[in-house]
């Protein structure tokens, strides 16, 4: 996940050796964060099982989705034809 990235290495931010085409194109066609901050372990949860951190119960450090809790991941590799988002 791109999370990990520092603003510096992207090239939608000027590094003229870092070639980032997919992170430039969603720069330039969405909104860019630039003083934000998150916690990326909640953070990541959330977009994993589509929930809050507080419905999670995962909304620091340390702290982990239970196991089995549903993500997308885990409902893709269900092996169903089709999957949808709600």
């Amino acid at each position: 996940m791109s999370d990990e990235h520092r603003a510096d290495v992207t090239g939608f931010e000027g590094n003229p050796v870092i070639r980032t085409p997919h992170l430039d194109r969603l720069a330039q066609t969405g909104t860019v964060f630039r003083n934000a901050y998150t916690l990326c372990i909640p953070s990541r949860h959330s977009i994993m099982s589509g929930q809050f951190p507080c419905t999670t119960g995962c909304e620091k450090y340390g702290q982990d989705l239970p196991p089995g809790h549903m993500t997308f991941s885990r409902r893709l590799a269900t092996g169903r034809k089709s999957s949808r988002c709600s």
